[in-house]
């Protein structure tokens, strides 16, 4: 009865909510534009709160979490929560047939129990400065788009290497807008970072690629590190002497549970979005780029899931890469859909249109007259490259020998042209060994050679007239259409596909072996694919992507003066950004409503569907939810496990600590809907949520089922 009613009252207040979505990512220095609309909404904090370089605030408990996700801190003692799929790579690292963490998890019952992680880092803001002004004065009048650009970059290293004191920061300049403004970011980079918990994938990864991109979910999406620093609190290379690191700011972690319209705040590194991108840029991507993705990616997963169906060995081996192939596929599906269904082109061009009028009758807009024609013809030279490009990475790429043998390039290049040179040298053999080492864990030889098999078919399929790699013109030639002869042939005379073959050369090493390498067929193929992408393919892509970018800059810059009361926001690039709406849900489809949270229920009736690997889970959580144990962590009865929310996000904000009006973590971002994948281009705010992990479900799976509850008690939670 009491669901029903929920339900009722959120059908009442849908169409009110759909207001309350925000588009736009926004710059941490700059928020004060936006807080009065913030704090109408429900954040009781100032502008200095949430940003500030004179003294502690909240963005010194956020972290890049390695290259590509986002962490934020919730202990005073280092104790760092990302999600569980950013922390993937770690956990399956740490994993073997014996220790199976991707399976069972892993806890650390104390901290000589945390496992180091090398290679890891995390990355703070200490500041970030506007120095547009500064890069402007280098730039002379006149210059063409790549003097221009070699001119930004060599003032913008300059003005990073004077903000790193030496090595003791790590500092860049990025550009916004496509060139029309310039910051400078200044970073804290530590390197000893212990994986300290994670729970079985049952749990961080439940509903597996069933789920993924869609809601309802039911996912546990979250692990636990955490980082060390030397005696001072700085940076410092792992050692058993390092201590966990203080940071300035950690969150308090919230147990109050939410409601239907409760601010949230994201707050994180995303990674990239494209809103300006022309009509042009968007039909190629919804017409031809996207769906030769999706066609490549489909035969690579169906080949990974029967290998990995086989062996226990292999489905541990390529668990990651999998996830990693299958993540951008069913993205790539629900952006085409999303794209569609927001009629984005017909929306780009009577913005277009709009533009050209402007320009036309503004008298001062006269400069921009022919842009968009110039955006026509542009995009009409680039296309072709910019597809040769993806193809090679998609279908090319994807083959991991050879992709591994053209890591030896560069001990082939030192051993013909300095040979002299021992140390150099003896140094790459010695990267090259660690390579080869990492290589090996996670490769299967006759998943690797079916997929050599299959792209090389798909490459030539895809490739546009004049756009195929000579390599393969002389396979076609050869082999005609046996592809699976060519395959037979590389890998039958190789000696990258053994572990044993490649040590037995990197051990005994002379600088005449550069001949071995390179009448080595795999690595043939290899080098012959990238060297006709670097001499056919790669400088008239550049060129032409200079071109559209100065194009962009000027249509940028247009729309701002066209619209000078509108706050535009600078497209992300990996930068920290907040971004702001609430907890809401949404109408998809016509009669499908999608409420704003999923609970403990919901995995009981996924686990019910047998057939469905992905909704498998353990006996112990089978118990624990079926007898509704859920201890101090319910809500009205309820264990919520996620919610959804109107924050504009992308990817690298996967991680990121989703606050309340208090600065509380309520949770952590994880994902989209598909519904939403087409964010990146176009927002569409009756439609794009978020997914989080509730930080109850956290607290609950931390306590209950893993029965870590000393990590609790360094946290600060808020009843």
């Amino acid at each position: 009865m009491r669901k029903r009613y929920l339900n009722l009252i959120f059908v009442l207040l849908l169409s009110a909510s759909q207001l309350f979505a925000v588009e736009g990512m926004w710059l941490p220095s700059l928020i004060h534009k936006n807080i009065e609309e913030m704090q109408q909404m429900g954040l009781q904090l100032s502008a200095g709160d949430l940003y500030a370089e004179d003294g502690p605030s909240i963005k010194d408990a956020i972290v890049r979490f390695g290259r590509g996700c986002t962490g934020a801190f919730i202990s005073p003692e280092g104790l760092l929560l990302t999600n569980h799929h950013c922390g993937y790579g770690q956990i399956q690292s740490h994993s073997s047939v014996e220790n199976d963490y991707l399976t069972d998890g892993f806890w650390a019952a104390s901290r000589d129990e945390e496992l180091p992680n090398p290679g890891l880092t995390i990355t703070m803001l200490v500041r970030m400065e506007n120095v547009t002004a500064q890069v402007m004065e280098a730039l002379n009048p006149g210059l063409t788009e790549e003097e221009r650009s070699r001119a930004v970059r060599d003032i913008s290293r300059q003005i990073a290497n004077e903000a790193k004191e030496d090595g003791r920061f790590d500092a860049m300049v990025n550009p916004f807008y496509y060139g029309n403004e310039y910051y400078l970011f200044v970073y804290d980079v530590y390197h000893d970072v212990r994986l300290v918990g994670a729970p079985p994938s049952a749990v961080g990864k439940f509903g597996g690629d069933v789920d993924n991109w869609m809601w309802p979910r039911h996912s546990g999406d979250f692990a636990l590190f955490r980082v060390y620093a030397d005696g001072e609190n700085l940076p410092a290379e792992y050692s058993q002497d390092n201590i966990p690191y203080r940071p300035e700011h950690f969150f308090p972690v919230s147990n109050r549970g939410l409601e239907i319209h409760d601010f949230t705040m994201v707050y994180g590194f995303p990674g990239r979005t494209t809103r300006y991108l022309t009509s042009d840029a968007v039909e190629f991507i919804t017409q031809k780029e996207n769906p030769m993705g999706i066609d490549v990616r489909t035969r690579i997963l169906q080949i990974y899931e029967q290998e990995m169906a086989q062996s226990d060995h292999v489905r541990i081996q390529y668990a990651t890469k999998h996830a990693r192939v299958s993540n951008a596929w069913k993205r790539w599906k629900g952006e085409n859909r999303g794209l569609e269904r927001l009629n984005a082109l017909d929306v780009k061009l009577a913005q277009e249109n709009e533009f050209r009028q402007w320009a036309k009758n503004e008298p001062a807009a006269s400069h921009y007259k022919g842009l968009m024609d110039a955006f026509e013809t542009t995009h009409r030279q680039y296309h072709p490259y910019r597809f040769a490009l993806r193809l090679y990475a998609e279908a090319g790429r994807s083959v991991e020998i050879t992709r591994f043998a053209e890591q030896f390039s560069r001990l082939v290049s030192i051993s013909k042209e300095n040979p002299a040179e021992e140390e150099k040298l003896q140094a790459e053999i010695e990267r090259l060994k660690s390579v080869a080492d990492n290589y090996f864990k996670d490769y299967h030889l006759n998943t690797d050679r079916k997929i050599f098999e299959e792209m090389t078919r798909y490459y030539i399929r895809y490739a546009q007239d004049g756009f195929l790699p000579d390599v393969l013109m002389d396979a076609q030639k050869k082999y005609g259409d046996d592809m699976e002869k060519f395959a037979h042939d590389i890998f039958r005379k190789t000696i990258f596909d053994s572990r044993e073959s490649v040590m037995d050369l990197l051990e005994n090493y002379r600088v005449r072996d550069h001949r071995k390498i390179e009448r080595d067929l795999a690595y043939k193929h290899a080098a012959g694919m990238s060297r006709w992408i670097e001499n056919e393919i790669q400088q008239p892509h550049q060129q032409l992507q200079n071109s559209l970018d100065s194009l962009y800059r000027l249509y940028t810059a247009g729309l701002r003066a066209m619209e000078p009361e509108t706050n535009f926001f600078p497209d992300a690039n990996s930068t920290l950004r907040i971004s702001y709406g609430r907890v809401e849900g949404s109408y998809p489809r016509d009669a499908v409503q999608f409420l704003p949270f999923s609970t403990a229920e919901g995995i009981l009736e996924k686990n019910a569907q047998k057939e469905i690997q992905d909704y498998a889970i353990s006996e112990r959580l089978e118990n624990l939810l079926g007898k509704k144990d859920y201890g101090d962590f319910a809500k009205d009865g309820d264990l919520v496990v996620n919610f959804i929310a109107s924050n504009h996000t992308t990817g690298g904000n996967s991680g990121s600590p989703v606050l309340d009006g208090q600065g509380n973590l309520i949770g952590l971002n994880f994902d989209r809907s598909w519904e939403s994948t087409m964010s990146d281009i176009m927002f569409d705010p009756g439609q794009c949520r978020n997914i989080s992990v509730n930080s109850q479900y956290v607290l609950w799976v931390i306590a209950k089922y893993a029965g870590m509850e000393y990590l609790l008690e360094e946290m600060n939670i808020v009843q």
